[in-house]
């Protein structure tokens, strides 16, 4: 549990900022079938660039790609592939479903092909890592397939009992194969730890392996005798032997045995409960609690099957354990170690004084993964630390500070993203542009002017940007909002822009799209306007929004 004096964020898996209903089964299906439409488009663009397919492929993943991003910016998806089919949020797809639709039908075989058990997409994902996604979906065969890392921190986090595998991983999306049941859940690896000197490794040497492995022999007949233990006296009979065999593994460094140990007594904990046993049991844990052998423990996180049990044991150290696990994190020198490392300190939920202290650490790599840790758990009182980050020189900073003052969605965190949007950073922006978004719904915090937004996007030169503001504005529904929106999504010459240079038809589509979340029904009759006009993506989206 967080410590004293701090109140946590419940921000669920997958969405971004603020707490938002999952997707009913029809939006959810909608968004799968969006999915299987870009899988497909980029299928089409493999097979251009062999010379199958017209340069209208490229435009075909564009717009589907955006139709794509436009879904999951409302809602995460939490997608899994059980006995051949679907299943959405934990609900199973109609096996006629993707029998009569042709698109699901191929997205449900490319994934059986690829060996694809899950698909997480978290709310808010950028359109660069949904395009990465659909790439690894449009391969042709498994092989093809080759796991892809991606070590910035996600927002999704959890724990599995075994050490997490994936096809695909990003700061919102994760990949899981159909032979981990335990990996559907996002884990979050760090970025940038790497660089650190790694030290001594936390794997064993072949001597100290040979040294291990007799000592674990050696152990093995009293854990056999602590398994069997139900009883007070029989169980304080095998904690008196176990005792001197922690000692002398602490002595020698042998983080193999103490694992086997502390494993041996946390699963006989389980089994004794309240019973028989409990209080000698009790005397094991507490021995486990020095500092060494901690150390030791805390070492053996990325390499051990049953994570959970070593975790228990590590949670009852308190910040003791967070700063060894923060130690272990900057001196890992693979990404699936600072995995392991990132997600016990978030499993662990205790935000220490050392996290707070990092965040003014001088190396970025610290900074960044003391504030994607913050952001992760939640802790509402990081936002004072993270605001001046904002105005930090290096933009992996930034970036991570935005991100995480997303996750947070407080009010403090909201109105400093919101002068963000003039950042030199398109992340920053896009993160800024967001937090205009999710102000509306934010608790004591008023509706903030459409203005300064509206300005931005005058200015703004990246498309995915501008998509996120269009939306915002949508979500603001102020007046202001609105009327700008309007003047984007009518033809120019009817609102007297004629001196400007023609707006792209994604602009006009993306901005209608808002008025139609900001108002709904009033804006029918600019919506059937448009249903004639000139631009025929114009049009054809009027259509769609109309019916």
């Amino acid at each position: 549990m967080p410590p004293l004096g701090y109140r946590r964020t419940v921000v669920a898996a997958g969405e971004s900022g603020v707490q938002h209903a999952l997707p009913d089964g029809r939006a959810a299906r909608g968004m799968l079938r969006s999915l299987a439409l870009l899988v497909d488009r980029m299928a089409m663009l493999g097979m251009s660039r062999d010379g199958a397919q017209g340069p209208d492929a490229a435009t075909a993943v564009r717009d589907a790609l955006r139709q794509f991003t436009a879904r999951v910016r409302e809602a995460p998806l939490h997608c899994r592939v059980q006995e051949q089919q679907f299943v959405l949020d934990g609900e199973p797809v109609d096996r006629g479903l993707t029998r009569d639709d042709t698109l699901l039908g191929t997205l449900l075989f490319r994934c059986l092909s690829l060996g694809v058990g899950g698909i997480i997409v978290r709310q808010g994902a950028a359109s660069a890592e949904l395009l990465t996604l659909a790439t690894l979906l449009a391969r042709r065969r498994a092989a093809e397939a080759a796991p892809v890392t991606n070590d910035t921190p996600t927002s999704i986090s959890a724990v599995a009992e075994e050490q997490p595998r994936e096809l695909l991983r990003s700061w919102s999306v994760l990949v899981t194969p159909t032979d981990h049941p335990g990996g559907h859940r996002l884990a979050t690896p760090p970025d940038g730890a790497g660089v650190v000197s790694p030290g001594s490794s936390s794997m064993p040497s072949d001597v100290d392996v040979g040294v291990s492995a007799q000592a674990l022999q050696g152990a093995g007949p009293t854990l056999v005798r602590l398994a069997a233990a139900t009883d007070d006296m029989a169980c304080s009979r095998v904690v008196d032997a176990l005792v001197p065999i922690i000692d002398q593994a602490e002595f020698r460094g042998d983080g193999r045995l103490l694992e086997q140990v502390a494993v041996a007594a946390a699963r006989q904990a389980h089994v004794v409960a309240g019973g028989g046993g409990r209080l000698a049991l009790e005397r094991v844990m507490r021995r486990l609690q020095h500092r060494r052998s901690l150390e030791l423990l805390a070492g053996r996180l990325p390499y051990v099957e049953n994570r959970t049990m070593l975790l228990e044991l590590l949670a009852r150290a308190g910040e003791t354990a967070v700063d060894i696990l923060v130690k272990q994190l900057m001196q890992a020198d693979d990404g699936a170690a600072r995995r392991a490392y990132f997600d016990s300190i978030v499993q662990l939920d205790i935000a220490g004084p050392t996290l707070f202290d990092l965040v003014r650490d001088s190396r970025w790599f610290v900074v960044r993964n003391a504030v994607a840790l913050l952001g992760e758990m939640g802790i509402e009182q990081a936002d004072v630390a993270m605001l001046p980050l904002l105005q930090h020189a290096d933009e992996r900073i930034r970036v991570a500070a935005a991100r995480s003052l997303v996750r947070l969605g407080t009010v403090k965190a909201l109105q400093g993203l919101h002068a963000a949007i003039d950042d030199a950073s398109a992340e920053v922006r896009r993160m800024a542009a967001v937090s205009y978004g999710l102000t509306p719904g934010t608790s004591g915090m008023v509706r903030p002017p459409a203005v300064r937004l509206a300005m931005a996007l005058e200015k703004e030169t990246d498309e995915d940007v501008a998509l996120e503001m269009l939306a915002s504005l949508g979500k603001l529904g102020s007046a202001d909002a609105v009327q700008r929106l309007l003047r984007l999504a009518m033809p120019q010459q009817q609102v007297g822009d004629t001196g400007e240079a023609p707006r792209e038809a994604w602009l006009r589509i993306a901005a209608l799209e808002a008025l139609v979340k900001a108002r709904g029904s009033a804006v029918m009759p600019h919506v059937e306007a448009l249903m004639n006009d000139a631009d025929p993506e114009v049009a054809q989206a009027a259509f769609r929004l109309r019916g």
